[in-house]
This record gives C-alpha cells, sequence and structure tokens, in this order.
C-alpha cells in the first residue's frame, strides 16, 4: 500500500526559478523502453464548495519549474548529487503549464476564493506564486523506491505585491513498488493530491484569523 509522508520545508525566499489522472501512453504492446510514452499529472479535489467568499480574487502566476525538471522528459535521481532523464518517457505538456493549471483548479473548487484566474489584465485582491523545486523518481541504491514532489507557495496583497502574507513549503515522498515511469506518475498524482489538500487547509487557516479580526 502507497503511503505518502508530508512535510514541511523551510522556505527560502529566491526569485522563482521553477502532477497528475492516472497516466497515460502510447505504443500498445512494443518494448517499453523505445516507444514514446506521454503521461499527465491530474488530481481532483472532488466536490466543490457550497459557499464562495466574496470579493476575494486570486491571480495564480504560472508555477515555476526549477530547472533540473523544466523539461517534459521524466526524471530519476541515481546518485547524491546525479539525476538522469529517462527518454522516451515525458509529459503529454509543459510541466509549468500543467502544474498551473492544477492549481487553478483545485483551489477555485474550494470556495475560499471568489474568482481564481490566472489572467493578469483581470483585477485581483491576492497573487500567488509558486515553484515546484523537486520532481523525480527516487532511484538510488540505498533508498527505498518512491516518488518526490516539492513546492513552495508565496502569496501577497495585488497592491502590495512586496509584502509577503503567506507563505510554505510542502513536500510529499510517496513509497512506491518499484521505479518506474509510471509508477512514478501515479506517486506523484498522490502527492501532489497530499500537497493541494494541505495548501487549501492552511489558506482555510489564514483566512478565519483574518475574518475573524
Amino acid at each position: 500500500m502507497n503511503k505518502a509522508f508530508i512535510q514541511y520545508k523551510p522556505v527560502i525566499v529566491v526569485l522563482l526559478s521553477l502532477m497528475l489522472s492516472a497516466c497515460f501512453s502510447w505504443g500498445g504492446g512494443e518494448d517499453e523502453e523505445t516507444t514514446s510514452h506521454y503521461y499527465v499529472v491530474d488530481v481532483d479535489r472532488g466536490s466543490v464548495a457550497t459557499e464562495f467568499a466574496r470579493d476575494r480574487v486570486l491571480l495564480i502566476k504560472p508555477v515555476r519549474v526549477v530547472p533540473h525538471f523544466e523539461n517534459k522528459t521524466i526524471v530519476f535521481r541515481v546518485g547524491e548529487n546525479e539525476f538522469q532523464s529517462q527518454p522516451p518517457h515525458e509529459f503529454f505538456s509543459d510541466p509549468q503549464d500543467m502544474f498551473t493549471n492544477q492549481l487553478r483548479r483545485w483551489l477555485q473548487k474550494t470556495g475560499l476564493f471568489s474568482q481564481v484566474v490566472t489572467d493578469d489584465s483581470i483585477a485581483a485582491d491576492y497573487v500567488l506564486e509558486s515553484a515546484v523545486t523537486g520532481l523525480y523518481g527516487e532511484k538510488r541504491a540505498a533508498y527505498s523506491p518512491q516518488a518526490v514532489v516539492e513546492m513552495q507557495f508565496f502569496m501577497s496583497a495585488a497592491d502590495t505585491p512586496q509584502n509577503m502574507l503567506f507563505q510554505t513549503g510542502l513536500r510529499a515522498d510517496v513509497d512506491i513498488e518499484k521505479t518506474t515511469a509510471a509508477n512514478v506518475v501515479m506517486g506523484w498524482k498522490q502527492g501532489l493530491w497530499e500537497l493541494l489538500t494541505t495548501l487549501e487547509q492552511d489558506f482555510s487557516g489564514y483566512f478565519a484569523k483574518l475574518d475573524a479580526r
């Protein structure tokens, strides 16, 4: 049975340089190592909130992905400071677009905001910047197989972007049976679900305190 461990990571404020329904692929019965396979990270919050906040528009900036993981090709960690790409296993879309869409869809369903947008021409009350800082399959000999996803989140008021109102770093290490591309993608799906669930809880607590003032 898969298990996910999620922990808070210290957030280092830097310039942001930046998961997934079951994977799908094409190739029939051909050799898995030579046939192109394409995957998506797609998570679903499920039900939509019955009540929504009023006059609280959130603008989501494109999620940044750090250079090590910004390409479409899936990556495994094989050494302390060594990572290997795994062609022909790739994401179906650009990781930045994929994570941005997942984040927007999830937060729109929470009811914590009256509207969640990605168009910066729309007037917003809050701005959320995010970064994917870890996205790989663990394949080091001394470690058990895992799918690792790590993200950072920074929210500011739209009219004073220099003042950070909320920030957090989250990481999920999901145990998998074997470090294969398909298993890693399914682990990322579980890990992203855990991260977004925690982010929603953190936002809920933040706005509860704000509304109580």
